[in-house]
């Protein structure tokens, strides 16, 4: 018994605690004497909502009346009505949309170590990659007038994701693809960048995005191609005078051999100075610009017994080559590789959190939302990267949402990523058997052990989540 009181007392101190922060961090633009839900209630509540699945204010709805007894004894002053869609929507849209999004900054910034070291003495394998990308919403695609043929593209949601630790850092909406550019020196405002290295896709390449990346003590390795054709013309000239072995300058190299997925790769890096390998007025335009990088990529595949022609793409980055680090090539391809962890984080965010399917107009809804989601991702990754793995594989972000369904728990994972301490978890009962002594789930697969563990009831047919495991429960009953 006198564990069950500490573990409620835990869970209490958790929810007070998540009340105060909020508070503290984001406005309530309503007239005062009109409120009946308090912001700190509807954001806590979407919150935990989003940790377990719940996409939309609808689903929110349903959680709400779902946990409504149980909310009550973790929110103070919580009655028994629900507030109905109408009302979450319009909270979360009138929430300043720079404070959520300062919000889910701030409380990364604990996780790093670097942003506060003198420049230059961070080694290049020990600093952080941040990866710069656009992801389009495409529920938020329209016709513009009526049957009009013309198409609205859809807003994109622009994020930094830090590939080194495995969260969103910040984010801006814009309404145009190629607005991108201008969206990532937004932020670059707003996030402390010292000593990390960005990367992003050639869409992007310009001079001022890279003077920008400099201007704030941060170096990047950027993708290139025809968007900047003369450029890329000379980096392709200089490589092709690396291969017929005319280049007379120093050309650092490594190379990769990964085999996996029923095939060999086979990855290349060349890096040349920048100062040897481009005309002088380029030269001057990049002027931040020290390096230009070619990765050349050959697959074979054992099944057919196919080898693809080479693949080269061409980069260019501020830092300077060094000659005398014999694992500088191979340091740079790495971070090169590591771009694309933004991806894999865009899957999540469409597949599991089906931000993609999500049908928002409003912009600064879909500014707030999206934050919202991205914040319940960081908490999951955050626990995910905390908890043992089962024979080298994490627990998937499916198995970690059913078990976030029980309210007190959402709490806890809640909690545990805010103060970056899991030693509440750790020494709770109900986490002992599930994290740290049975069998954990792997790739995708929904634990097997929930109903034993008591999270089984929690999940909700009503939701796509709920319909999941129940299709994988039957599938099982038939093998």
């Amino acid at each position: 018994m006198s564990n069950e009181v500490s573990s409620s007392d835990n869970v209490l101190d958790g929810a007070s605690f998540l009340q105060r922060i909020i508070e503290l961090n984001l406005s309530d633009p309503r007239n005062p004497e009109r409120i009946v839900y308090p912001l700190y209630v509807i954001a806590t509540v979407v919150l935990l909502a989003r940790l377990s699945g719940y996409e939309n204010s609808h689903e929110q709805v349903l959680f709400w009346k779902k946990h409504v007894k149980e909310l009550q004894q973790l929110i103070y002053g919580l009655g028994d009505e629900v507030a109905s869609e109408q009302t979450i929507r319009r909270v979360i849209s009138i929430i300043d949309s720079n404070e959520l999004v300062k919000f889910l900054t701030d409380y990364f910034v604990t996780h790093r170590d670097n942003s506060d070291k003198p420049i230059g003495s961070i080694a290049l394998q020990d600093r952080e990659i941040v990866a710069a990308d656009g992801q389009n919403i495409r529920g938020t695609r329209q016709s513009k007038n009526g049957n009009d043929e013309r198409k609205h593209g859809g807003y994109d949601v622009v994020s930094l994701y830090s590939s080194t630790y495995g969260l969103t850092l910040s984010q801006t909406i814009v309404d145009k693809k190629n607005h991108e550019a201008e969206a990532i020196l937004c932020m670059l405002k707003k996030v402390i960048l010292r000593n990390t290295i960005l990367t992003w896709d050639s869409l992007n390449t310009r001079p001022g995005t890279v003077s920008a990346v400099v201007d704030v003590n941060a170096d990047c390795v950027v993708g290139l191609k025809s968007n900047q054709s003369t450029l890329e013309e000379d980096v392709r000239t200089a490589f092709e005078f690396v291969d017929n072995g005319k280049y007379k300058h120093e050309v650092l190299s490594a190379t990769r051999v990964l085999d996996e997925h029923g095939r060999i790769e086979t990855k290349q890096i060349d890096i040349l100075e920048m100062k040897h390998a481009v005309r002088t007025e380029l030269r001057k335009k990049w002027a931040d610009v020290h390096s230009v990088i070619r990765v050349r990529t050959v697959r074979h595949f054992k099944s057919s017994d196919v080898t693809l022609q080479d693949e080269d793409r061409y980069f260019i980055s501020s830092i300077v080559p060094d000659g005398l680090d014999e694992k500088f090539a191979e340091t740079m391809l790495d971070i090169i590789l590591q771009r694309w962890g933004i991806e894999a984080r865009h899957w999540v965010i469409d597949v599991v959190f089906r931000q993609d399917a999500l049908p928002l107009r409003n912009k600064d809804y879909i500014t707030n939302s999206t934050a919202c989601t991205k914040l319940a991702c960081n908490v999951l990754s955050y626990i995910r990267d905390n908890v043992p793995y089962y024979q080298g594989k994490p627990w998937s972000f499916k198995s970690l949402q059913i078990v976030a369904q029980d309210a007190e728990v959402g709490f806890m994972f809640l909690k545990a990523f805010f103060t970056q301490d899991m030693s509440q978890i750790e020494n709770d009962e109900r986490f002992i058997g599930l994290f740290y002594k049975q069998p954990e789930p792997t790739g995708n697969d929904v634990p097997d052990d929930l109903e034993n563990n008591g999270f089984q009831s929690s999940i909700d047919d009503d939701t796509p989540l709920g319909k999941f495991a129940r299709t994988r429960k039957k599938i099982k009953a038939k093998k």
